[in-house]
């Protein structure tokens, strides 16, 4: 009997830490799980829009906005409104977080059209600008940030000749494909502090952009800022504020427009 006795008492005290550390697997579980969704909460926070000027969505007389399900447009008002500027948003980013640059472009006379791609995915929906614009009966000039400017490179590699322009705002494409024997006025931006397009990366593949484009570094500038958006994930701290970032780099963009303006003309 005191064999049985013992035995049960020590098949119990077994079964106590059992379930002890089921508990605290249990515990450490939720805890993970808690984290990665507290993670994930905070990275698509931060590639939502934030902060827009108050005016970015109020039409006047400079410029008029008509949004649709696949696009916003920002028309200019000025003689220059026939020359038109197409935007790719950045992979995963609200593209709302590019509007105030699109509203200032259409303020200095180039109509800005900012494209809704599905998903937020720049390579899932590329190809509907050849549906929305007949592109080869106006002059276009195609760019974007990030993933965008990667796919604009790409739109531009797959359809020669149907555009006027290109632009590409914190990426360090083209990289997957060679651009280097076409001739299309291009222009690349990219900032000091880009933590997710490093000036080493841009610099690698300089050579796959079109023969005579154009390089400005944004002195003190990141990745986030090229659009009203929260610190991406691995992107590094500017060293000036989004306001300035946004200036400097509106100022570029519009200089290359007329540039191309006079190219074609």
């Amino acid at each position: 009997m005191a064999h049985t006795f013992f035995g049960s008492i020590n098949y119990s005290r077994y079964g106590f830490t059992s379930t002890r550390k089921m508990k605290k697997r249990k515990l450490l579980r939720l805890a993970w799980f808690t984290l990665v969704l507290m993670f994930f909460v905070w990275q698509w926070s931060t590639y939502q829009s934030r902060d827009l000027p108050g005016n970015t969505f109020t039409s006047d007389d400079k410029v008029s906005i008509v949004e649709d399900e696949s696009k916003i447009t920002f028309q200019a008002s000025s003689a220059n409104s026939k020359y038109e500027v197409i935007f790719f948003q950045g992979g995963l980013t609200d593209p709302y977080a590019y509007a105030p640059l699109c509203r200032g472009i259409a303020q200095n006379g180039f109509t800005c059209h900012l494209i809704k791609m599905d998903w937020r995915m720049p390579q899932w929906g590329y190809n509907k600008i050849i549906d929305l614009f007949e592109l080869g009966l106006g002059d276009f000039i195609l760019g974007g940030h990030s993933q965008g400017g990667k796919m604009a490179a790409q739109f531009v590699y797959e359809n020669p000749g149907l555009l006027k322009g290109l632009f590409l705002l914190g990426t360090s494409h083209p990289r997957d494909v060679n651009l280097s024997d076409r001739n299309i006025p291009t222009i690349k931006l990219y900032a000091e502090y880009d933590g997710l397009a490093s000036v080493a990366e841009v610099m690698e593949n300089r050579s796959k952009l079109p023969a005579g484009s154009k390089l400005k570094v944004i002195r003190g500038g990141n990745h986030s800022q090229f659009g009203y958006l929260g610190k991406l994930l691995t992107d590094e701290s500017a060293s000036i504020q989004l306001e300035e970032q946004q200036q400097l780099t509106l100022q570029s963009l519009v200089s290359f427009f007329a540039e191309v303006k006079s190219r074609i003309h």
